[in-house]
């Protein structure tokens, strides 16, 4: 709470780079901005551009198949981008029109609660907060863009496990035993799948003051023109102003909001 309380990586020379690199893991990233470059590539040309020997060469690329970044055609024996590679440049592309998109519908939200708003996606087991709008309020919650909090300790985050199988969720939380960043957060997963349960009669999660001592909040999930879960909206408030009418009003609020937002976004 506050109160106011030029050249690819991959061409570049090794006397450019800082110290402090770790040398696998910026062959690896070189070889990946070769894509910027070329449709394809082959090991003889990786080991040539970069300097490298072709078996170490061939152990890069075998590892990034095996995690489906890069995938070998089966004719010209090239590599070219997997769909590991392909999804995070394609999440990362929606994120950002879904940001540019729901930046008026937080500033409209904001302004019907006068309280800090948030937009958040999925990451794992937690939420990343990619936009907010702070309250023009004195005493209020601070913007969180940039920030990564458990999923199961955020309203934004319970909205958007909300959306998920039983087997997605036991995927991202394999321990019965959940980490929690205050005593009222869920502490164990058959907890926090009693909660989901909830969200889901309801349309809206609540956040007690659980992810933080002195701040709350409500979030809806925002689905897509085909239903597809794309985001969260989140309202927050300072733990002093919660109440059950601040939440029954805030929940509605922020399920129309996002609610309006998803008709938007294809």
């Amino acid at each position: 709470m506050e109160q106011k309380t030029g050249t690819s990586s991959a061409e570049s020379g090794t006397e450019s780079r800082p110290a402090g690199l770790i040398g696998a893991v910026d062959n690896v990233l070189r070889l990946l901005r070769l894509f910027e470059a070329h449709e394809m590539i082959r090991v003889n040309q990786v080991a040539r551009d970069m300097g490298l020997s072709r078996s170490t060469v061939h152990r890069m690329l075998a590892t990034l198949c095996h995690h489906r970044f890069v995938v070998q055609d089966d004719f010209s024996r090239a590599y070219k981008p997997g769909p590991a590679l392909v999804d995070i440049g394609l999440s990362v592309v929606a994120n950002m029109d879904i940001r540019a998109l729901a930046h008026s519908a937080l500033t409209r939200l904001r302004d019907e609660t006068d309280e800090t708003v948030h937009l958040a996606t999925l990451r794992g087991a937690e939420v990343l907060y990619v936009d907010s709008v702070e309250s023009n309020q004195v005493v209020r919650t601070g913007s969180r863009t940039g920030w990564t909090l458990p999923a199961h300790a955020t309203a934004a985050g319970k909205a958007l496990l909300a959306e998920l199988g039983d087997d997605e969720l036991a995927a991202r939380y394999p321990l019965e035993n959940l980490q929690a960043p205050t005593a009222r957060a869920p502490q164990t997963l058959e907890e926090l799948r009693k909660q989901l349960t909830d969200v889901r009669r309801l349309g809206y999660a609540v956040n007690n003051a659980e992810s933080e001592a002195d701040v709350s909040a409500v979030a809806a999930v925002v689905r897509d023109k085909r239903g597809r879960a794309r985001a969260a909206i989140a309202t927050t408030a300072p733990q002093s102003r919660v109440d059950g009418t601040w939440i029954a009003s805030a929940a509605a609020a922020t399920v129309r909001v996002a609610r309006e937002l998803g008709e938007r976004i294809d």
